[in-house]
């Protein structure tokens, strides 16, 4: 079983060649590499080329030229990959040597799509910060599950056929973070059967503290995720309205200190889709006043 490796690049000189030689330690041997750069020229390049030219596998790159995120980068990649197996690496992210047999043993037996336990460690210092395991309800219900939680904590701890990639299509650019999780779900819609590895093969970086921006970022997406799927009949419409109410009330908390108008919105949007919710109508108070009475 041939595996395509597909490793998104931005700024990640630092990390990448780490991330590489994980992918050379795989005990299973049949695989590529891709590694699309998405428009950053900090070395990483050269440091691509050169571990090539010492690899009897076939590593490719490629640059976009201008940064475009992480869901182009990785269309690119699905583009570019030969496989019949496709399987993520972020680049500051690492593969213990069974990180791909395990996986493909599974998808041997029918799996569509694999998630395997997910070891995080702290980028700056190396220190561990625990281990992550899948749900198992992930394999029973995988639309419910990534519906209500973004449960799979990095792409680096999946593969999947090339088969259910197609039927997926490409990463939604419409993301700029949680492009995975809106792909994931996609792919359990496109009827991929998921399966677990329980063995802690990946090890994903975290990195130390997140500013307010990214925070924002991150609570704006969730909102655009909770729209763009309000309307889908595999969800109950009672979960769905909870849901982005909940992912509107959570980004007006946000927004209250530096923008209480839009804060006042998101609230009021949030009390349309669950009325009766008396925290929200405390909140919906508070930002309003503040809307109202601010110069």
């Amino acid at each position: 079983m041939k595996i395509s490796v597909l490793i998104a690049a931005f700024r990640a000189a630092p990390t990448i060649a780490a991330a590489i030689a994980s992918v050379q330690s795989q005990t299973h041997r049949d695989w590529e590499l891709v590694v699309v750069e998405d428009g950053s020229h900090d070395g990483t390049e050269n440091i691509v080329r050169g571990l090539a030219s010492r690899d009897a596998h076939s590593v490719r790159y490629e640059n976009l030229g201008r940064n475009q995120g992480v869901a182009a980068a990785r269309n690119r990649l699905l583009d570019l990959a030969t496989a019949g197996v496709v399987a993520f690496l972020d680049a500051d992210d690492l593969w213990s040597a069974e990180h791909l047999a395990t996986g493909s043993r599974l998808l041997a037996a029918g799996a569509g799509l694999v998630v395997a336990g997910v070891h995080t460690f702290d980028l700056a210092t190396g220190h561990a910060l625990g281990d992550v395991l899948p749900p198992a309800s992930l394999a029973v219900d995988p639309v419910g599950t990534l519906f209500a939680e973004s449960v799979i904590v990095t792409s680096s701890c999946v593969l999947l056929t090339r088969d259910l990639a197609s039927r997926t299509g490409a990463f939604d650019p419409g993301f700029r973070v949680g492009e995975d999780r809106d792909y994931w779900l996609r792919a359990a819609l496109a009827r991929g059967r998921f399966a677990i590895e329980p063995a802690v093969t990946c090890h994903y970086a975290k990195h130390a503290g997140s500013t307010m921006g990214r925070t924002l970022l991150v609570a704006a997406q969730t909102v655009r995720f909770y729209e763009k799927y309000f309307h889908l009949a595999a969800v109950p419409a009672s979960a769905r309205r909870r849901q982005l109410a909940r992912s509107l009330a959570n980004e007006a908390r946000l927004l209250r200190a530096t923008d209480a108008r839009a804060s006042a919105r998101q609230l009021w949007r949030a009390w349309r889709l669950t009325p009766g919710n008396v925290a929200l109508a405390t909140h919906l108070a508070f930002s309003g006043g503040r809307a109202l009475f601010r110069p």
